[in-house]
């Protein structure tokens, strides 16, 4: 089970990271939290290395911020009951 965090993550808008900015990784997208905020979501993360806006782009279409993190991240079954707070931010 996958522990509510008081924080949303940037990616997935689920809530799973204990502070922002805390470069936690998200159990649900398996984006690392560099701080960077949706008004970034063009600056390639230094962490990450690819842009947020491509990110959230890819959790739509795989369930992970990239293509490589797909087998490491939560399955929807073991997200069921954390809190989403969806932002329209993805194209």
């Amino acid at each position: 089970m996958i522990p509510e965090g008081s924080a949303q993550c940037p990616c997935c808008d689920y809530f799973t990271l204990r502070d922002r900015g805390g470069h936690e990784v998200c159990p649900v997208c398996y984006w690392e939290d560099d701080g960077a905020g949706l008004e970034a979501l063009d600056e390639v993360s230094p962490l990450n290395h690819i842009t947020l806006r491509v990110a959230r782009s890819n959790f739509e279409r795989l369930g992970a911020s990239d293509q490589a993190a797909v087998s490491l991240v939560a399955s929807p079954s073991e997200r069921d009951g954390l809190r989403r707070e969806q932002r329209a931010t993805y194209f």
